[in-house]
């Protein structure tokens, strides 16, 4: 566990106009966990009521019964992870894949609900956070059916390279597998896209990471459906933890 000084949880949480003493219980209860790439982590088996990516990308998981594994939605740094807080074996099938290196910080699901139960400040804050980043990541899954491939892709792009930059980082690692598991489009359609990108000079494929060269050129290749569920997605968890 990494001292106070260290953490970013307390910092994200008091600009969101927590209680103080509610912010000081969670930190002095906040875990740190470390995923190499590929690792994947549980909420429900961790007991994770609240996480924050302090570094790092996770995709987000859906295991079925029959085998398969849908990719709904990415988790970059500074954002929220939230468990869907239910005890029954069907939140065991929702997980988080480290598509590198990453840190989360962590608070156990029982000491949210207890916080929950003396603190309706807090109370309101956990409830419409997590339902508002639920239904994100539902989100994901109907923009495929709304925009084209192409678009779904661009805008996809664009998202995480838009949460690398607040980082002033300019490379994701990510494979062309992952990223067709995220946008639904097959790995020959992908490397189509990725390949026109690198040709237009907008992005460098080294196999395995992107690395973002011109952001503004990214942008400016979104169609105007797209750029608007680009702003609306981009609205929602910026302003809520700049």
């Amino acid at each position: 566990m990494m001292n106070r000084g260290e953490q970013a949880l307390p910092v994200r949480l008091r600009a969101l106009g927590l209680d103080v003493g509610v912010v000081d219980t969670l930190v002095q209860r906040a875990q740190i966990l470390k995923l190499d790439k590929g690792e994947t982590l549980c909420p429900a088996t961790e007991c994770v009521g609240l996480a924050l990516v302090r570094q790092g990308t996770l995709m987000r998981q859906i295991s079925f019964h029959d085998g398969n594994v849908s990719s709904t939605e990415l988790l970059f740094s500074d954002q929220f992870l939230f468990s869907s807080g239910t005890t029954s074996g069907a939140d065991h099938n929702v997980g988080y894949r480290a598509l590198e290196c990453t840190i989360i910080e962590w608070v156990g699901k029982d000491l949210i609900y207890d916080i929950c139960r003396k603190n309706n400040g807090f109370l309101e804050f956990y409830l419409e956070k997590k339902h508002r980043y639920s239904r994100m990541a539902e989100d994901h899954l109907i923009l495929r059916s709304i925009l084209s491939k192409k678009e779904h892709l661009l805008m996809t792009l664009a998202m995480i390279f838009s949460a690398k930059l607040r980082r002033n980082e300019c490379a994701i690692k990510i494979t062309i597998e992952e990223l067709c598991s995220v946008t639904g489009s097959t790995r020959q359609y992908c490397s189509k896209v990725i390949t026109e990108l690198c040709e237009q000079g907008i992005v460098i494929n080294h196999y395995g990471a992107l690395e973002l060269c011109d952001y503004a050129a990214l942008k400016a290749r979104l169609g105007a459906d797209a750029r608007r569920h680009y702003d609306l997605f981009r609205a929602k968890p910026t302003k809520e933890v700049a």
